[in-house]
């Protein structure tokens, strides 16, 4: 993000931030019964829960919620925030903040969905040509060997990703105990042979990745 960004989750975008974006659509979902807030660091937990605080006024309703210590990678702070759960609960959602475009009706839709799919995810077919590089240089412009991949049955992976709770619970296990380190919660289940579902929402649902993004959440939050 560069060095003048500290903190993409709480960097302004007008008058909000993605952080607070995304807590107010899972606070107007109403499908969804307690939020569990993965923080970075103690610094970070101060500012997300002013953040959270101003979200619930903005949604006008409260709902349980629980802070948790994040991990080293992602499926640490996701087995982190998992064993802040009841065990009664059966169906959980992983959303990355830095994707503050989601909408409740997403969120409602994965609610239904998941209780017969077992586990489903926020994604969209791709659209774009994609090249594979066999580049024996970091330099692109330099001439090289490619060949085109066949993108008919490539999808883009997204969040919310929805999933029975001790699916990902046994699929979090069984990276831990092989050493993999994965990127979403749809490759541990997979470990297990479960089958997934995706749902493309219809909208521009991007990540913050880069200085530039900023701008386009401001630009499609002002249309």
């Amino acid at each position: 993000m560069g060095s003048s960004i500290s903190d993409k989750l709480l960097h302004p975008i007008g008058s909000t931030t993605a952080f607070r974006l995304s807590c107010e659509a899972f606070l107007r979902a109403s499908t969804i019964e307690l939020l569990i807030l993965v923080f970075r660091d103690e610094l970070q937990k101060k500012e997300i829960q002013r953040e959270f605080e101003l979200a619930t006024a903005k949604a006008q309703r409260r709902i349980p919620f629980h802070l948790v210590k994040g991990g080293k990678e992602r499926q640490n702070s996701v087995s982190n925030a998992l064993c802040a759960c009841n065990p009664s609960i059966e169906f959980v959602q992983v959303h990355d903040c830095a994707r503050p475009m989601i909408r409740p009706e997403t969120i409602e839709r994965l609610s239904r969905k998941v209780t017969t799919a077992g586990a489903i995810a926020v994604a969209r077919p791709l659209s774009d040509s994609i090249r594979k590089t066999f580049q024996t240089s970091h330099d692109p412009e330099i001439p090289q060997k490619t060949e085109c991949v066949d993108r008919s049955d490539l999808w883009l992976m997204e969040t919310p990703q929805a999933t029975r709770r001790d699916w990902l619970d046994d699929g979090l296990r069984k990276a831990e105990n092989l050493g993999l380190t994965v990127t979403d919660e749809l490759s541990v289940i997979e470990l297990n042979k479960r089958k997934v579902a995706f749902h493309d929402p219809g909208y521009p649902n991007p990540k913050i990745t880069k200085e530039s993004d900023l701008a386009y959440i401001q630009y499609l939050l002002e249309k």
